[in-house]
């Protein structure tokens, strides 16, 4: 078995459960991270066609061990693995119920590792944490888990190719507003811009006459911004992605918090992560101060005020901390971006 193998799970084998039945059939994404994130496990290479780790003798280790976990735990199944220079994942299946838990397993695991680690003359300790444990609970996000960890190395090579591009900003300051940035800044330069804003209410029809004018306009060289809240703005956000064209994404919470343990390693998820790799994408943060604006709190103002009055509704203030002023709040800055 090497650490790119990926097995398919039998139907009847797992459970959709909630993450605490460890003992009972489920599935798990498993994270194991470096001491002081070292690169302790192997090298990213890239052999012309693909990224490549080249295991140390660590490395090989975790494999090893694999194999042997295997051997003592026949309810379980490896779906995917990946070995990082810095860290390593597991997707496990545990197909029928086990007389330990799932976790008490992986610690066994990182015991072994330890312990094979120590003979290689590795007298540190081997993981810097706990691992961190993901547990599958709805349809869709295993296949999600098994290609995260299938592409792991190649993102990692990609961020290194294009390290400006994945690298976070604090205090982009645009229209003399602050936000936490990251993606390619250039897109902001560019002079034809467009806002995608739909409203909740919109019925296909609406999505796809919006959908088909905003291809347009990207097509002739116009940047979209959206705050891709509303099913509308993601369905067209997703579809601009697509295609290839340029896109800056307005966020609400969406970067960790300045000083945080998840700072220094975060980078785009899922599907944002390609785009920004290839300079289509920008991700931008409102700092706190930019909803408090007077210019954006207006706007914003007048925005609530008129739904209401369209629903025939007393308007009275809501709390700028609320989601409802944040999301009203997002559409109204992307105006001002795109309006500047």
């Amino acid at each position: 078995m090497t650490n790119e193998n990926v097995s398919t799970p039998r139907k009847e084998a797992f459970t959709w459960l909630e993450p605490g039945a460890w003992r009972k059939p489920c599935i798990v994404h498993v994270t194991m991270v470096a001491n002081a994130r070292q690169a302790l496990f192997g090298t990213l290479t890239h052999n012309g066609s693909e990224a490549v780790i080249e295991k140390t003798p660590i490395g090989w280790v975790l494999i090893n061990q694999q194999r042997k976990l295997l051997e003592l735990c026949p309810e379980i199944k490896i779906l995917a693995d990946k070995v990082m220079p810095d860290h390593h994942h597991m997707v496990l299946q545990v197909q029928r119920t086990m007389p330990r838990s799932i976790r008490e397993v992986v610690r066994g695991y990182m015991q072994g590792c330890k312990a094979e680690a120590r003979k290689l003359g590795f007298v540190e300790n081997l993981y810097d944490a706990p691992p961190f444990y993901r547990v599958l609970t709805h349809k869709g996000q295993l296949h999600a888990m098994i290609e995260y960890v299938k592409a792991n190395s190649e993102r990692a090579w990609q961020r290194r190719q294009n390290p400006d591009l994945f690298r976070m900003h604090r205090k982009t300051d645009v229209c003399g507003l602050l936000f936490t940035s990251m993606g390619n800044h250039f897109l902001l330069d560019w002079p034809d811009r467009q806002l995608v804003e739909m409203s909740r209410e919109a019925s296909e029809g609406q999505i796809e006459e919006r959908l088909q004018s905003v291809l347009a306009a990207a097509h002739n060289g116009a940047v979209t911004y959206t705050a891709a809240i509303s099913n509308g703005e993601k369905k067209i956000a997703r579809m601009v992605r697509e295609q290839g064209f340029p896109l800056v994404v307005l966020l609400n919470d969406g970067f960790p918090k300045e000083g945080s343990p998840q700072e220094r390693f975060y980078k785009p998820g899922g599907v944002y992560f390609e785009a920004c790799s290839k300079g289509k994408l920008l991700l931008m943060e409102p700092d706190g101060s930019a909803f408090v604006d007077s210019v954006v709190m207006k706007a914003t103002e007048d925005v609530l005020r008129r739904k209401a009055e369209a629903k025939h509704y007393s308007y009275s203030p809501i709390p700028v901390e609320s989601q409802r002023y944040r999301f009203v709040a997002l559409n109204e800055i992307g105006r001002l971006l795109v309006e500047r």
